[in-house]
This record gives C-alpha cells, sequence and structure tokens, in this order.
C-alpha cells in the first residue's frame, strides 16, 4: 500500500462573525499516523470536513497527492473516513454496508469482509439501533474500510471504546499505517493516543499551535531537578552551571534544563554531598495543555486594545 500524502494549506473558514479555522496547514504522511488534536471547539472538526468536501472553505485548500476530494475519481479507494456516527436506528450492519456498496465501485462480499475486520461479523445481523457508542464506532470504521482506501481519516475513533476496544483500536491503526497507509486521526486528549500516533498537530481555537513528531514534542516539556547539601557554598556553585537554577534558603536547589543523572553525576565529580535528588517534569499532556491554553483574560483585553 501506498498511501496520499495529505496536505492541508492556508485553510480558513468563517461563518459571519466567527471563524472556525484560521489558516491551518499541516501535513499527513503516508505510513505514519498523525493526531489531530485539541480541545472540543478547536476547530478539528471543520477542518476535516473541509478536506473531505463536506464544506467550502472560505480561502486555502486540502488535498491528497495535490487533488482535492471533489476530484478524486474513485474517492472511496483513496480515503476512508468516519466523523459523526450517523446510521438508521433499523438496518443491521450488514444492511448499512450494503447500502453503500455500490457507491464504493464495490460487491456485496466486500460489506462481510470489513464486518469481520473491525470485530462484528457475529453481529452483522442485528440493528444498529441496539448497538453500543462503542460497536457503533467499529461500523463506522468499517464504513471507512469499504472502498479498501489508502488513507483513513477518522474523527475521536476512541470516544465510546472500552479500555480493550481502545487496545485493539491503537493496534489496528498501526498496522494500517506500517503497511504503507496514511492515517489521520482527531481527538481531544493527548493520552489517548500518544500510544498511537507519530505525529502530533496540535490546534486550539482554530488555530495551529504546534506541529511535529512525537518525540520533538516531547523534547518541550520542562524538567526540573531538586536537590539538597548541606554544604551551601558547594552546592551554589554547582548549580550556578545551569541558567536559570536556583538555591532556596532551606538548602534546596532547583536545577532547569538537566535530568537527575547528569546533575548526580556533576555532584560526585565535585565530590558534592547530596541528601536529596529527585527529577520533576511535564507529561505529555500538560505540554499539550500548555499549548493549548487560552491566554489569560488580561491578556485577551490587551490583545483587543491593539487590535
Amino acid at each position: 500500500m501506498e498511501g496520499p500524502r495529505i496536505v492541508v494549506d492556508g485553510l480558513t473558514k468563517r461563518y459571519d462573525s466567527v471563524v472556525a479555522a484560521q489558516d491551518v496547514g499541516f501535513v499527513a504522511e503516508p505510513g505514519r499516523v498523525t493526531g489531530f488534536l485539541g480541545p472540543n471547539g478547536a476547530g478539528k472538526t471543520t477542518t476535516l470536513r473541509a478536506l473531505l468536501g463536506l464544506l467550502t472553505p472560505t480561502s486555502g485548500d486540502a488535498t491528497f497527492d495535490g487533488t482535492s476530494y471533489g476530484r478524486l475519481v474513485r474517492p472511496a479507494t483513496v480515503v476512508g473516513a468516519h466523523l459523526e456516527p450517523a446510521f438508521h436506528p433499523g438496518r443491521t450492519a450488514r444492511g448499512h454496508l450494503r447500502t453503500l456498496a455500490p457507491l464504493s465501485g464495490v460487491p456485496d462480499s466486500r460489506c462481510d469482509e470489513v464486518l469481520a475486520m473491525v470485530g462484528l461479523a457475529e453481529a452483522a445481523d442485528r440493528r444498529v439501533g441496539g448497538y453500543s457508542l462503542g460497536m457503533r464506532q467499529r461500523l463506522g470504521l468499517a464504513t471507512a474500510l469499504l472502498g479498501d482506501p489508502r488513507a483513513l481519516v477518522l474523527d475521536e475513533p476512541a470516544n465510546g471504546l472500552d479500555p480493550a476496544g481502545i487496545t485493539w483500536m491503537r493496534a489496528f491503526v498501526r498496522a494500517f499505517a506500517e503497511r504503507g497507509g496514511t492515517v489521520l486521526l482527531s481527538s481531544h486528549l493527548l493520552s489517548e493516543v500518544e500510544q498511537t500516533v507519530d505525529d502530533v498537530v496540535i490546534i486550539a481555537r482554530g488555530t495551529v499551535r504546534h506541529a511535529s513528531s512525537l518525540a520533538d514534542l516531547s523534547a518541550l516539556a520542562t524538567r526540573e531537578v531538586a536537590l539538597r547539601s548541606p554544604d551551601a557554598d558547594g552546592l551554589a556553585r554547582l548549580v550556578a552551571r545551569w541558567d536559570g537554577s536556583t538555591v532556596a534558603p532551606d538548602g534546596t536547589a532547583t536545577v532547569r534544563g538537566a535530568t537527575a543523572a547528569e546533575v548526580g553525576a556533576e555532584a560526585f565529580a565535585a565530590g558534592l554531598e547530596v541528601h536529596h535528588l529527585a527529577e520533576h517534569g511535564e507529561n505529555l499532556e500538560q505540554v499539550f495543555l500548555r499549548l493549548t491554553k487560552d491566554p489569560d483574560p488580561e491578556d485577551r483585553l490587551d490583545e483587543e486594545a491593539a487590535a
């Protein structure tokens, strides 16, 4: 499989005085899982709907290997999408898929194949109205897979899944990317997808705040090392090697920009007696919350005054 390169370039969507997305730009590469992350109302769904031709952006564009969704010759074979679950409650899962199979250009037998792929083979003849939210999520994924696409665009795919279902979804998405497919999935919780994604695009208030690999996002986490020593002068000389480090009156020093192992090694080399050494730092979810945090009310007032 060779997935398409998804490019969102300068995408803006305005509704009268409301800006749902402002100059959004990022790339989702084939063979990788890209997490599109942000709080509820950040502009994720607006961007995905524009990508899939479900709304017309005010400006900018979004393409699959340089072609917009509306110009794809057989879109179901290029991209499979699952946004908001929308199924007729009176239809069975198999019946739902069979109504869509002709549109995707696939035979009815493909419906049973995708139901088996998502673990719904035994529930294929049950009415969707009796499905749990997690089962409807699986049916949505089956719908996305109907045309045997090379890319998946999934909006909150883990919503409603139990821990076992989340583990299954994670493995499925990873396997799809490892075969060369392109995966773009949204979530409002980084902790929900951090074991799944390779790259992250963080959006808040309609604008992209950060885009990088997951490893590069981890590097943004702030680190502090606390250490205590009865040798106040030696402690002060040690921590002076790191900018921004401080020593409190109680003899506890805070070192920024270093690991506990690095500080401990320097203390040992200096012959400094250490009574306490501990490392503290942000986890990825805290970095995510910091990047998506709204400005303080006073900052917003200053911005409005300047405008």
